[in-house]
């Protein structure tokens, strides 16, 4: 677990600080991946189609948009701050880069995609 841990410490060190101000979306449904997100602190607002009434999200960081950056799709849901939020931002190619330089990020990535499909189920439909 120690090296999930590096993977982590060096991943977020990676990131780009952003604070968003209130109201101001950090993608929208249907639009492509271009960047991955961690949300560090504030308020959110997540909605889809599937779930217009969205959720809001205050709680623990958590990553938002890594599958759909690693599969090359567009944003299933629309996330938009409720307060002035804290986030680091990766762009896609950077963020495909630390996949490959750093020796446990599949792992680490894989594992904070489910981390965030745990959370947000009822609001991005699965296929089967």
């Amino acid at each position: 677990m120690d090296h999930m841990i590096e993977t982590e410490r060096k991943v977020l060190a990676s990131g780009i600080e952003i604070n968003y101000l209130a109201n101001e979306f950090l993608f929208r449904q249907g639009q492509k991946a271009e960047f991955v997100f961690y949300f560090q602190g504030g308020e959110i607002a997540l909605k889809s189609f599937n779930s217009p009434e969205g959720i809001i999200y205050h709680a623990n960081p958590i990553f938002l948009g890594i599958s759909e950056v690693l599969e090359g799709k567009k944003h299933t849901f629309s996330a938009e701050t409720l307060q002035t939020s804290k986030f680091l931002v990766f762009e896609k190619n950077y963020f495909l880069m630390l996949m490959q330089e750093f020796d446990f990020a599949s792992s680490y990535f894989e594992q904070k995609s489910k981390e965030f499909d745990a959370v947000f189920t009822e609001l991005v439909p699965h296929s089967i």
